[in-house]
């Protein structure tokens, strides 16, 4: 005699999901999404650019904000409390630690030419504070 096998693939039909349940979730996703595109947070060192379809709209501190959603204005946090710096013709290796930092393939951005037509190769370090994120962002000069 022939055992039937505990589970017969040939048998199985998914459960039937009511249309109602599939509504619902769909409209809880898409509200998901809305409110999480809608609100946003900035940081306590930071001030938000907000663009309204690619246009500056205004600039907002820190805190809870709202936005158009999906899109429609968008955001850019800017650093506005903390000092920045760039690094010329280097880099530092890992930060704290003074004496380490590497030159590799940052030789072109340290050759300077002065003005008795000498090349100079000059490492630099400029530090910088952004006042004004607008000016930052779309004056820059």
């Amino acid at each position: 005699m022939q055992q039937r096998p505990p589970f017969d693939l040939n048998d199985f039909r998914p459960p039937r999901i009511p249309m109602r349940l599939v509504r619902i979730g769909i409209i809880v996703v898409l509200g998901f999404i809305f409110l999480y595109s809608t609100f946003f947070t900035v940081g306590p060192e930071e001030e938000g650019v907000i663009l309204r379809l690619g246009k500056y709209v205004r600039t907002v501190g820190p805190g809870l904000h709202f936005k158009l959603p999906l899109g429609i204005e968008a955001l850019y946090k800017v650093p506005v409390q903390r000092q920045l710096k760039e690094e010329f013709g280097f880099r530092t290796v890992e930060a704290g630690v003074r004496t380490r930092y590497s030159t590799r393939n940052y030789d072109e951005e340290s050759l300077m030419l002065t003005g008795d037509l000498n090349i100079a190769v000059v490492e630099w370090v400029v530090q910088f504070r952004i006042s004004d994120p607008y000016r930052f962002l779309f004056r820059v000069r």
